[in-house]
């Protein structure tokens, strides 16, 4: 530390002030698995969700999270959790609780479940900053076939390769069909695109496929995730915007 006559050099403080503001402020992942961490409801681990960039003209030290709309939701009684945290890179004393929650129209009850599923992504405002890197939704919408997924092992998280799915009962210009390996706790997981590294899906669950009684898998099991299109910046823009 430079002292000049018993007193600490100005220049010298405000340069300090200055590396520890920018060292601070979100920065974009290079390790995906730094940017995710854990939906807390109720005493239990629901789901994961991502720390993501704000959008142009927004503030950046301000926290939003992307998750799958159903985790917050106790399939039980189709009802919001009691209480939420959400807990950057699993950490569990750092909890950040819920400041609002974007609009959406998912409901466990929906009994069309291509139309439930393409509903089943919020944003969620969080009450304080989450001290963690952030990914980026993406913009271009540029269609790839192969992706990394970050899903959950036990308490970690791991990023996987993994590509599409084009399956003939299933069409739905809103949702990606994939064959990531989703465990238990993987709702919410987000899906990085290949070139951008932007996030271009969120994971919502699987889809069970009926296919004929005579084949030797007369069920199939795929993963669905709902893709970052438009309408979902727009959700986000309304969320940012709200007082």
């Amino acid at each position: 530390m430079v002292v000049s006559r018993g007193r600490i050099n100005t220049g010298f403080l405000a340069l300090v002030t200055a590396l520890f503001m920018l060292s601070s402020l979100p920065i974009q992942a290079r390790d995906y698995t730094q940017a995710v961490g854990t939906i807390f409801c109720d005493g239990g681990i629901r789901g994961i969700a991502t720390h993501i960039q704000s959008p142009q003209n927004f503030d950046p030290n301000q926290s939003v999270i992307v998750t799958a709309a159903h985790v917050i939701y106790d399939p039980k009684t189709d009802e919001p959790f009691d209480q939420c945290l959400y807990r950057p890179q699993n950490k569990r004393l750092g909890g950040i609780e819920f400041q609002t929650i974007s609009q959406h129209s998912y409901s466990i009850t929906n009994s069309d479940k291509v139309d439930q599923a393409e509903s089943d992504l919020i944003f969620i405002r969080l009450k304080h900053r989450a001290y963690q890197p952030t990914l980026k939704l993406t913009t271009d919408f540029i269609e790839v076939s192969k992706f990394s997924f970050i899903g959950s092992d036990l308490e970690l998280f791991r990023q996987s390769q993994c590509q599409t799915i084009n399956h003939p009962y299933v069409t739905s210009k809103k949702l990606l069909l994939h064959n990531c390996p989703v465990g238990i706790g993987s709702s919410g997981s987000p899906i990085i695109h290949s070139h951008s590294n932007e996030i271009m899906a969120v994971h919502g669950g699987r889809f069970s496929i009926q296919t004929d009684s005579i084949s030797d898998r007369p069920q199939q099991w795929i993963g669905q995730a709902r893709r970052i299109d438009p309408s979902i910046h727009s959700a986000l823009i309304d969320l940012l915007s709200a007082q």
